[in-house]
């Protein structure tokens, strides 16, 4: 899902494309989160589903695994670069790339979905809008099946909780300070509060969807993974603004060679599933 502007290593640079379409082929997080919200989402044979911010198919090609011949995706992202590696990548007929944000969906998509997957994107959008717009494409009883990663909703920490993350981020920008004088930005005041469930339900229920159930689901996430994850640039980009990303690979490299071997951490996310009313 597009939430940069252009230029630099933004949603919509080619090379973060190509990069992050790399990560998601050879490691297994998207694919899983993919084939989970798939399942989530009971699809018939023959329905037609939007891919909300679908980025570079993973999740597309998860969906059409599921359908039949008469079955129909209309891919749907607001980043040209993420849509152009999946439609390259992708040569089915039954898929309709559509460049366009979450929150004007249904601006740009005219059919009656029976079902509405987003895969680790809602987050950036306005969720007010995306729902309404959601909302507007989906026929009665159709299903929107989408995750939150637990790291952006405000919940109490569970016991045991793996902060790996946290303790890579705090290293990187050690390390960044060190050695290339970098220092963070001001604290964001526009950025608002975290989201937390009972404010998801709550837009979900003005869009016009019942909720049907939410579902906690963790998985496994090599050093590796993860260490891929931080090489596409826009997510170190995140970590550490300013920083060119030449730079920010020699502090990522340095970060892994300072916490040494590690084992394999958790990633956690929360599933909704609603229902269109």
């Amino acid at each position: 899902m597009t939430v940069g502007g252009h230029g630099g290593d933004s949603w919509n640079d080619h090379e973060n494309a190509r990069r992050y379409y790399a990560f998601t082929r050879q490691y297994r997080p998207y694919q899983e989160t993919s084939r989970d919200l798939v399942a989530l989402a009971m699809l018939p044979s023959d329905v037609a589903v939007v891919d909300l911010a679908c980025g570079t198919g993973v999740t597309t090609e998860a969906i059409l695994s599921a359908l039949g011949p008469d079955g129909t995706v209309t891919s749907v992202d607001g980043s040209a670069a993420m849509l152009a590696v999946a439609a390259s990548s992708i040569s089915d007929s039954r898929v309709t790339w559509v460049h366009a944000r979450a929150e004007n969906l249904d601006r740009h998509v005219k059919v009656q979905a029976g079902a509405v997957i987003c895969n680790s994107a809602i987050w950036q959008t306005a969720l007010d809008a995306t729902m309404l717009a959601v909302r507007n494409v989906l026929a009665v009883d159709g299903r929107f099946v989408f995750n939150i990663g637990s790291e952006f909703l405000d919940e109490e920490e569970e016991p045991g909780y793996d902060n790996s993350e946290l303790l890579i981020t705090v290293t990187m920008q050690g390390i960044a300070a060190r050695d290339f004088d970098w220092s963070p930005p001001p604290p964001s005041t526009s950025a608002g509060p975290r989201l937390s469930q009972e404010t998801v339900c709550r837009h979900l229920a003005e869009a016009g969807f019942g909720l049907q159930q939410v579902e906690r689901i963790e998985y496994q996430e090599s050093p590796d993974a993860v260490r891929a994850w931080l090489s596409v640039p826009i997510f170190t980009k995140r970590l550490l603004p300013g920083l060119p990303y030449e730079h920010r690979m020699s502090v990522l490299d340095k970060t892994y060679e300072q916490l040494g071997p590690r084992e394999p951490g958790m990633s956690r996310w929360v599933v909704f599933v609603a229902k269109a009313q």
